[in-house]
């Protein structure tokens, strides 16, 4: 947390923040007058078979977590900052999208009882190799993603999202078959 909070007072440009709640985050980032601040926020509780997907952004426009990049152009956000624990169930479109609109880094932070660290990196490392990955505790974690040479294409977006489908539908049939 304190390398995000440092990172900040270096920020310019364009900032998205998805799920962010934590208040030092949030407030650090209003103290800084060199960026412009874009924040996604759950419109509705999160309930398992909910059809209003929907985040709200800073000026009371709704947008479906998987078409946000409509609204933020490629490579028009420097840095992104996700809190993976308000989010954990739209993982799949948010790897793809943040690399998308990213231009300069990508900060994700959480809990391992949602989303394992490694996991989360190797999904990063199809896209770029610089990646670092710090362990807070034994319960958190804080990825950097430097989006400056990442590849992006539409085909291998669309393959890596069949992969991630077909990977989860096995997992939760062996959780079934254990269980």
């Amino acid at each position: 947390m304190k390398k995000i909070l440092e990172d900040i007072k270096k920020f310019k440009g364009n900032v998205l923040c998805i799920g962010v709640n934590e208040s030092k985050i949030l407030n650090e980032l209003n103290k800084n007058k060199k960026i412009n601040l874009y924040e996604l926020k759950r419109k509705y509780n999160r309930k398992l078979f909910s059809k209003k997907k929907k985040f709200k952004i800073s000026n009371d426009k709704t947008v479906s977590i998987k078409k946000f990049r409509s609204i933020f152009k490629k490579k028009s956000i420097e840095y992104v900052i996700i809190d993976l624990n308000n989010i954990f169930d739209y993982f799949k479109f948010i790897v793809s999208n943040s690399i998308y609109i990213c231009n300069k880094r990508i900060y994700i932070y959480g809990d391992t009882k949602y989303f394992d660290s490694e996991l989360l990196s190797s999904k990063f490392k199809r896209y770029t190799d610089c990646i670092e990955t710090i362990k807070v505790d034994d319960t958190a974690y804080l990825i950097i993603v430097d989006c400056k040479n990442t590849k992006f294409s539409f085909i291998k977006e669309k393959f890596y999202l069949i992969i991630d489908t077909l990977q989860n539908i096995g997992d939760f049939i062996s959780f079934f078959l254990a269980s």
